[in-house]
Parts: C-alpha cells; sequence; structure tokens
C-alpha cells in the first residue's frame, strides 16, 4: 500500500515542462558530471521542476554501466529535495539488474525510475513485457515508467495490462507526437486511469500544445535545456487557456531553433549553447557523436544571442 500511495503522490506533481538531462564531457571525453550538476542546479533557479535521464539526449549509448549510475546519483544529489528527478535504466539491463537500479536509485533520493527498451531492435512479446514490468515492481521501492519509441511497441491492449500495475505512473511516448499520442491518452482516459497515468511525448512544445487538450500534463522539452524561462512561460498560457499565446511561443521560439539546430546535429548544439552560456567546461561531445565546429558554435550562439539567451561567461 505504502508503493501505491507513493506512485499516488508522485503522479500529483508530475505536470510542467520535464528537462532531459544532458551530460557534459570534459576536452577529453570524460564525463564531467560537475558541469551538468552546475546546469541542473541553474534550471532548478530558473523554475524547472521535472527532470529525467534518457536514452537518447543522456547520451546512454556513449557511456559505460558504471558511468550511467554516476550520472544518475549526481542529479539525484542535486535535484533532492528541490525537484523531481526520474532516472532511467539502460537498454540492454536483464531485470534483475534494473531491480537493483530501482533500490539504489531510492537511496539517491530518485523519485521514479523509467524502464527503458530497445523496441526498435527487439520486439519481445506483451507477455514477457508485462512479466518483467511486473517483476520489477513488486520489488521497486519507487514508482516506475514505461517506454515506447520507434514504431507503435505498446500498442492498446498491452497499455491497458501496464495501466493495471499500480506502481507504473506514466510511459514516455518516443513513438509519435501527435496521432499515437491521441490513441494513449484515449485508452488512458477509456481505463478511468487519468488520474493517475499519463503518456509524456519525447520533446516538443507544439505537440503538448496539441495534446494538453486530451489529457496531457507534462512535456519533455529541449528549449527548456537553454531556454528555461521560454518552456515555463508556454506551460503558463497552455495552463491558462492562452493557447494563442502558447503557440505564438512555439512559432518564435521552438520551430525556428529546432530547424536550425537539427541543421547542424541538435545535441552537439545544445552541448555548444551550455558551454556558451557558461554551464559546461567544454562543447566536446564523445565518439560517436562529434562537437560543433568552431563555425557551427559561432552560429548557435548567434542563435542564443538573437532571443537574449546568451548570459553565460564563455563569450
Amino acid at each position: 500500500m505504502e508503493g501505491v500511495d507513493r506512485a499516488v503522490s508522485m503522479f500529483a506533481k508530475l505536470v510542467g515542462p520535464l528537462v532531459p538531462i544532458l551530460p557534459a564531457f570534459d576536452d577529453r571525453q570524460r564525463l564531467d558530471v560537475a558541469s551538468t550538476c552546475k546546469w541542473v542546479d541553474h534550471l532548478i533557479a530558473q523554475g524547472i521542476k521535472l527532470f529525467w535521464t534518457t536514452h537518447g539526449t543522456s547520451h546512454y549509448m556513449s557511456l559505460t554501466d558504471e558511468e550511467i549510475v554516476e550520472l544518475n546519483r549526481a542529479v539525484a544529489k542535486t535535484t533532492r529535495g528541490r525537484a523531481l528527478f526520474i532516472a532511467s535504466t539502460a537498454f540492454n539491463w536483464p531485470t534483475e539488474r534494473c531491480v537493483e537500479f530501482t533500490r539504489s536509485a531510492a537511496d539517491w533520493g530518485v523519485d521514479a525510475v523509467k524502464l527503458q527498451i530497445d523496441w526498435k531492435w527487439w520486439t519481445p512479446s506483451d507477455d514477457l513485457v508485462i512479466e518483467r514490468y511486473s517483476r520489477i515492481a513488486d520489488a521497486s521501492p519507487i514508482p516506475l515508467l514505461a517506454y515506447t519509441w520507434g514504431t507503435p511497441a505498446i500498442k492498446p491492449p498491452l497499455l491497458r495490462q501496464i495501466l493495471a500495475i499500480p506502481k507504473f505512473i506514466a510511459m514516455k511516448n518516443d513513438t509519435g507526437d501527435f496521432y499515437e499520442q491521441c490513441d494513449y491518452l484515449r485508452v488512458i482516459r477509456e481505463a478511468g486511469a487519468a488520474d493517475r497515468f499519463t503518456s509524456i511525448t519525447g520533446g516538443t512544445m507544439a505537440s503538448f500544445l496539441h495534446a494538453a487538450q486530451f489529457g496531457a500534463r507534462t512535456f519533455a522539452t529541449g528549449t527548456a535545456v537553454y531556454a528555461p524561462e521560454a518552456a515555463i512561460t508556454f506551460y503558463d498560457h497552455v495552463k491558462g487557456g492562452h493557447l494563442i499565446d502558447a503557440a505564438d511561443q512555439v512559432k518564435r521560439y521552438e520551430e525556428p531553433v529546432t530547424v536550425a539546430f537539427a541543421s547542424m546535429a541538435h545535441w552537439a548544439c545544445f552541448h555548444a549553447a551550455l558551454h556558451l552560456q557558461g554551464f559546461f567546461a567544454s562543447p566536446t561531445m564523445r565518439f560517436p557523436m562529434r562537437t560543433l565546429k568552431p563555425e557551427e558554435q559561432k552560429q548557435v550562439g548567434t542563435i542564443l544571442e538573437s532571443h537574449g539567451w546568451l548570459r553565460g561567461t564563455n563569450h
């Protein structure tokens, strides 16, 4: 019963912009948790209350298991008592490793754990997924999130089974921001679970502007990585019913910056932006991802400056 009560309490706080953790690296491509936590501390001071690690933006594909633990533990220490933090497992961890991670995460001060599966390359049956999720839920001292990406790996019948496991409070939907998201939200409403479970899209304000009309309550956002005030203002507009103003935030900030960053590799632009703002000691990315060239970093600086977002010490 205690675990269920904790899930209900955690769900109540799961509202507003959610920032994916971007790990900093030094000039020798070593994980730089000090810079990472300096940035997280700044975001909390600016009013961001939700964070999570995730396979892509948190660069799990280039981290060792030990570094994944180090990153999550450090962020949990920074957010503890100040913001809500969802840690994530790696794609390839066996069930017992995930159980161990949830227990350690609870000790670090993590609020929930997202259980990531590589749906793109592996397609486990619904029965296998529920068996895994149930075993972890039985042992986990903290709430859990499901995860789907690529083709709609979690279809309505599987989602209904996940909804029957009380410790699950949400899922990350990297499958589709619009049609698929509406389908997930419909299933949640039909199951009478909208007061305890939600579906969170991969990362745009635009998708939340749409999905909020169907019950979405939080959204991952890349914009908040370098401009937390823009994401918070957008959410306040949506929450207040000022949808035209919210759409203006998307058109003014998210759309043009997203297009510009995508032309150069958006994660590398995030690293460069946080370096230029004075949070990351280096703009370096770790192999196999590339670091922006000096001329590209200058372009990122120009974009940030045009919106008044260049306030750090490294420019």
